[in-house]
């Protein structure tokens, strides 16, 4: 179904993964050095402060504690932790923030997921037989979308996620057509369940669009073929890798379900764009990316073709609601993608599609030149014999190399003018000041959802706060008590703090007959007593209580998610068996091209 691997002088260049990497370290150097500049400092905005307190809620749960963070004290009173929609503790790049801290690890997770994007849509393109030249071009605009810009000011780090939509594709790809296909489809699997684990709200479903996307393009394009029977083939990547995806997450999708269905996003504005007004600042940013796309068009490429049509297919979605059967507005009408607002944030697909057809755009003119060079070459060998032999393989090496080089030199002014526009530059984002970190017995606070960073890290939490889903926060929490554990009457007992964790409460209460116990936390189905009994008091949480001195345990237990973990912790291990035979191959490989690497032009 997909074109042969073509292997050009410049893709030797990049052949080795090594210096590859070198490279994407280089470029991520140059964007963004703002990322490894102001350290611990924070942006401004308010939503980069949220998520810094959920991310250390999470951590000390995990460090300090040692439990599992599945019920956050410290936002709105209480409220889901690593079940919730948006939080990343189960992200693969989340061990980045338990290693380094906080601070540091949402830099290193974003530079992380920058260079798995560049390499990502690296990979995609050369599955698709562009050159390296036209891979770098593609790789390099893709990576550093203006969009993830914006996400990165904002404390998004979970909405780069998109970058790994290439790695996604590449293994969908992979899946149906070339060596290892069973390999390819379970690696897919697994970039799916990273985004999903990763906090990917926007990023999953954008992923499952693209490939659903491709699913349908490359389907038909097997029925219309002469061999039908390889049309299915498509589906069955898919398939295996949706079923990789969802044992490996299972342990996030279970408890986001069931929160979803809890309190579902309400986003009653509609929303609609035009076309023109989308198309002209995409148009002034990425204009070398359109017009290498119209020239692969030109030549009538057929994967710059289909991707091309995926492109005009999202700019649809990014206008909007325009209309009672627009795309977004019937898209809107499915569970999960109805809860995803802002259309504008489909640019991204409609970039990342047209990167992969301007790719094909740069190779057909590197191919026509080198073509070209070959023929005046024979050309001057009819008439000069010396020019014959290996002579000519020899100059025609050194002719592709330097037309190489000048049309990356050329691509690169428009290149850098693109990446002037993306800039993170030092002191230009990270301008706050980090929180100080104080240990105190843990209580509630009034907080400032502005200023939501410097609570947890305080053991404080912060009830005044703001959430995208309509969690409940009960009236009658009161921040600054004087005990965050006390009986409804105090005439009746006493209540004192014997040692308190996130999700483990112990209490020695003195009762002089059945009384009931208020917490002030809000109330969740999943919080267990071994004495009284555990209920909802107006979205309170209170533990009645008999009479007499008690030690009473009031813990959070959701044994559905520890059941999930234990099949995504299987899924885990079985794939890993799997990919240690990959990883050997894989060495062998890389040692393979890095040993056939052309240092000069002839070799």
């Amino acid at each position: 179904m997909l074109a042969t691997q073509t292997n050009r002088f410049t893709d030797k260049l990049f052949g080795s993964s090594l210096v590859r990497f070198c490279f994407w370290v280089a470029v991520l150097g140059f964007v963004f050095p703002g990322l490894f500049s102001d350290a611990y400092k924070l942006a401004e905005w308010m939503d980069d402060h949220q998520f810094y307190s959920w991310e250390t809620s999470d951590r000390e749960t995990l460090v300090r504690w040692g439990q599992l963070p599945m019920w956050n004290p410290y936002w709105c009173g209480g409220t889901a932790g690593a079940g919730a929609p948006e939080d990343p503790f189960l992200g693969p790049d989340f061990w980045l923030r338990i290693f380094y801290g906080v601070a540091h690890g949402r830099r290193i997770a974003l530079g992380l997921l920058t260079v798995m994007g560049f390499e990502g849509m690296y990979r995609l393109t050369r599955k698709l037989d562009s050159s390296a030249v036209g891979g770098i071009i593609a790789a390099v605009c893709f990576g550093t979308c203006e969009k993830f810009i914006g996400f990165i000011h904002d404390g998004w780090v979970n909405f780069l996620g998109m970058e790994l939509i290439p790695w996604a594709a590449l293994c969908f790809l992979h899946g149906f057509d070339g060596k290892y296909k069973m390999g390819w489809r379970l690696l897919g699997g697994f970039f799916i369940a990273w985004i999903l684990l990763s906090a990917g709200t926007y990023p999953t479903p954008f992923t499952l669009l693209v490939l659903g996307y491709l699913t349908i393009v490359f389907t038909l394009t097997g029925l219309l073929g002469k061999e039908k029977k390889h049309a299915v083939r498509p589906i069955v990547s898919l398939t295996i890798m949706g079923i990789t995806s969802l044992g490996l997450a299972l342990v996030k999708v279970v408890p986001m379900m069931l929160f979803l269905k809890q309190f579902p996003r309400v986003f009653t504005p509609v929303e609609v764009n035009s076309a023109l007004a989308l198309i002209t600042p995409f148009w002034d940013r990425y204009a070398l990316v359109c017009i290498l796309a119209f020239v692969a068009l030109g030549f009538a490429d057929r994967v710059a073709g289909m991707f091309f049509f995926g492109a005009i297919v999202f700019l649809a979605f990014a206008c909007g609601d325009f209309g009672p059967y627009s795309p977004f507005h019937l898209l809107k009408k499915l569970p999960i993608f109805g809860q995803l607002r802002i259309p504008e944030r489909y640019m991204v697909l409609v970039l990342f599609f047209m990167c992969v057809s301007a790719a094909r755009g740069a190779t057909r003119i590197e191919d026509a030149a080198s073509r070209l060079l070959t023929a005046l070459w024979d050309l001057i060998a009819r008439r000069v014999p010396v020019m014959r032999g290996e002579a000519r393989s020899v100059a025609i090496a050194t002719f592709v190399g330097v037309a190489a080089t000048v049309a990356a030199r050329l691509a690169w002014q428009p290149t850098e003018d693109v990446l002037a526009t993306v800039q993170i530059r030092p002191g230009g984002m990270y301008v706050l000041e980090a929180p100080r970190t104080y240990d105190q017995p843990f209580k509630q606070s009034r907080g400032n959802r502005r200023d939501a960073h410097v609570f947890a890290a305080a053991n404080l939490g912060s009830l005044y706060c703001v959430s995208g889903n309509p969690v409940p926060e009960s009236a009658l929490l009161r921040g600054d008590l004087a005990a965050e554990e006390y009986p409804e009457d105090p005439a009746k007992a006493t209540v004192k703090r014997l040692d308190w964790s996130p999700q483990a409460i112990t209490l020695e209460v003195d009762a002089k007959e059945a009384t009931t116990v208020r917490i002030n936390q809000n109330y969740d189905d999943h919080w267990r007593t071994d004495v009284g009994t555990v209920r909802n008091f107006d979205k309170l949480l209170v533990v009645d209580v008999p009479a007499g001195k008690n030690v009473i345990h009031v813990t959070y237990k959701d044994y559905t998610t520890y059941f999930c973990l234990a099949v995504s912790l299987a899924t885990l291990i079985a794939l890993l068996r799997r990919a240690f035979r990959g990883a050997r191959a894989f060495v062998q490989e890389e040692r393979a091209k890095w040993k056939a690497l052309p240092f000069w032009p002839w070799s």
